[in-house]
């Protein structure tokens, strides 16, 4: 089933579009629905973008409603935070096993 998206509701781009140097998350307005027979990606005319009288043709993967993309950003915050301190957590893992390598080496170390 087809997820259409309603005429001037707004939505996100789901990925760059570096033909018109716009980004994902860039907003803007439906204008036009264009119904493509079953198997075939539906098409969608959107204005605004900060780009006055111009309108861009997408096909429907191309964009996700406004409440998704806002969702799928708050999931990459997280993941970036947890990525942030997997890295702190792995340094200082490896802090600890270099300072217990050192202290196991220092009491078995044979005095000369």
């Amino acid at each position: 089933m087809k997820v259409q998206h309603p005429l001037f509701s707004q939505v996100a781009l789901a990925q760059d579009l570096p033909e018109y140097n716009l980004k994902r998350g860039n907003v803007a307005t439906i204008v036009e629905h264009y119904p493509m027979p079953e198997g075939e990606e539906d098409g969608y005319s959107l204005e605004g973008f900060d780009l006055p009288h111009v309108t861009i043709e997408v096909p429907a993967s191309q964009i996700i409603p406004i409440a998704q993309w806002q969702q799928e950003e708050m999931i990459l915050a997280k993941l970036r935070q947890l990525s942030a301190r997997l890295l702190q957590l792995q340094d200082y893992l490896d802090f600890l096993l270099q300072k217990d390598e050192s202290e196991h080496q220092s009491r078995f170390k044979s005095p000369t």
